[in-house]
């Protein structure tokens, strides 16, 4: 099984209505530390994106922080540029994307706004092209995705989502889950990859 060095974060630069969303994004954050995995996120000194940054920050972990100049004075960075391990700014958010998710092994996603939701989809379409394999974890805190999750499935109901395209990400409810989720994502990914090599040198005994 791959192993797990690094996880991207895509949150809200906003705290959210309810406390819960930050303590969870704190508790990720000190869980990824906790566990020497790295920790890549919008570079952002407010809302959620803060809270995770600062639980792996609290806890000695390795922070990333990727940011665009145009940001600054929404997500401001700058409270959090003196404390995170590495800094990057890039001049789009599609840039920014880019270094993000090629750094990480896995990808998750907690509550956040449009920008989550545009990193989340464009994680979502690159899975479902082949592009990538990273892992896609929702964490449905107080059960912010279930309306979204409806709609997907709406969607597969409408014909304009395949059905087994439904499991190109998984849910949990804490992040409490989210390692176990990506391990095991990992795990079934490498079995897959072994029964295919198998198949592969199997077909030339075959034609013999």
């Amino acid at each position: 099984m791959s192993q797990l060095k690094s996880v991207v974060v895509f949150c809200g630069g906003s705290a959210g209505r309810r406390a819960v969303y930050t303590e969870e994004a704190y508790k990720l954050g000190t869980i990824l530390a906790k566990n020497n995995i790295k920790l890549i996120y919008g570079a952002g000194g407010t809302g959620v994106m803060r809270a995770v940054a600062d639980g792996a920050l609290d806890n000695d972990g390795y922070v990333i922080g990727a940011t665009i100049q145009s940001l600054y004075a929404m997500e401001r960075p700058d409270l959090v540029m003196s404390k995170i391990r590495k800094t990057e700014v890039w001049h789009t958010l599609a840039d920014r994307k880019v270094s993000m998710t090629k750094q990480a092994d896995a990808i998750c996603i907690l509550p956040g706004g449009f920008g989550t939701m545009d990193e989340l989809f464009e994680m979502l379409t690159l899975r479902q092209l082949g592009i990538s394999t990273q892992p896609i974890i929702l964490v449905n805190i107080a059960g912010f995705f279930d309306m979204l999750y409806k709609l997907l499935l709406e969607m597969v109901g409408e014909g304009f989502v395949r059905p087994h395209q439904i499991d190109l990400f998984r849910i949990v409810k804490t992040v409490d889950e989210v390692l176990p989720a990506i391990y095991d994502e990992l795990a079934q990914q490498e079995k897959h990859r072994q029964e295919s090599n198998q198949q592969t040198q199997e077909e030339p005994s075959k034609h013999a």
